[in-house]
């Protein structure tokens, strides 16, 4: 019988698309594979659940020697059903940030803490946990009780950097991303507030509002930014395809976090490549991680003391470490070798 590798996303077009063909193209193992998602359509390429019963349903079907893996798992309806399925014996997981991140909140109700005890629980019954980055597999192990949780990160896929790059003068503004999406955990207003001195200054504040978040908090953050820069604030708000979001961010001159936890690894990695400045926050596991690595990563409490002078003064300045260490660690060629070789080792 034909090996079978089954890959199973959820509805995260902008992470599916991509890491389908990174898999089809560029690590494919002595096995079939095959890409599940969640939709409410056929889409190429993938074989669509729309909803649990259809998952499991599928699920069913597989043979005892295709092996299964899990790109993040957040519903905690697949864990109670996974709880008691022998299906997780030949299974495997890539944990997501916002999957740790929940369970380390303080005042945590009952419903929460049940919810991190059907975690740990599901979390253990799997053969292979993976984590994106050290710091959170060190977290993994300390929250979910997983004893061995291996280091294997994501890759930026298919990200065209612009060869002529403008340099930063008195007749353009000073393009600022903030954030990622319109989650909350993006902490918005926080990062808004440490730029507010920049208010009086040639810039443009832009903001990623189009996934992620509920209406009210976009609202709020639209307000809050509106008072600081005016007309000097730009929100998206709908959804970009994949070339005009990599147009945005050769766009912009540099980008700031103000997120807790590990999030946006497309922006950090795209700003890394293109060798501009990146503001993270030096309590997460991202900034640990990347400065490890010898990466050159801005604090972002640093920010509020920045002037404008000194902001350009960086965005012109040449940097080439960062891009050469991406080149190293988060391409897809520099990737493809050990995700080729964790799915070979599946079967093994």
């Amino acid at each position: 019988m034909t090996k079978r590798i089954i890959h199973i996303f959820a509805d995260t077009p902008h992470h599916y698309k991509p890491m389908q063909q990174f898999f089809s193209q560029q690590c494919t193992p002595d096995a079939e594979q095959q890409f599940w998602v969640k939709t409410p359509e056929p889409i190429l390429n993938f074989i669509n659940y729309k909803d649990n019963t259809e998952l499991f349903s599928l699920l069913k079907s597989t043979a005892k020697e295709d092996q299964i893996v899990f790109h993040g798992s957040f519903d905690m309806h697949v864990w109670k059903k996974l709880l008691f399925h022998s299906v997780t014996k030949r299974s495997s997981c890539v944990l997501w940030g916002a999957e740790l991140y929940r369970h380390t909140k303080a005042n945590r109700t009952i419903k929460e803490r049940i919810v991190h005890v059907l975690h740990a629980l599901v979390i253990n019954r799997y053969k292979h946990v993976f984590a994106l980055n050290k710091g959170d597999a060190s977290l993994a192990q300390r929250v979910l009780f997983k004893r061995n949780v291996k280091v294997l990160p994501y890759p930026l896929i298919g990200m065209k950097v612009e060869q002529d790059r403008e340099q930063l003068t008195s007749e353009k503004p000073l393009k600022i991303l903030v954030g990622n999406s319109a989650s909350s955990s993006n902490n918005h207003i926080d990062a808004l507030n440490k730029l507010a001195h920049l208010a009086g200054e040639s810039v443009e504040i832009i903001m990623p509002l189009n996934y992620g978040g509920e209406q009210s908090y976009i609202d709020e953050v639209i307000k809050h930014a509106t008072a600081l820069f005016g007309n000097k604030f730009n929100a998206i708000t709908t959804m970009l395809n994949k070339q005009d979001y990599d147009k945005l961010l050769n766009d912009v001159h540099l980008t700031v976090f103000a997120q807790h936890r590990q999030q946006g690894l497309y922006v950090a990695y795209a700003m890394l490549l293109m060798g501009k400045p990146m503001f993270l926050l030096s309590n997460t596991s991202s900034y640990t991680y990347l400065t490890e690595l010898g990466f050159e990563i801005h604090k972002t409490d640093e920010m509020a003391s920045m002037n404008f002078s000194e902001l350009k003064e960086l965005i012109n300045k040449d940097n080439n470490r960062n891009p050469d260490l991406m080149n190293q660690h988060f391409t897809e060629q520099a990737l493809a070798p050990k995700w080729r070789d964790m799915l070979e080792q599946l079967h093994g």
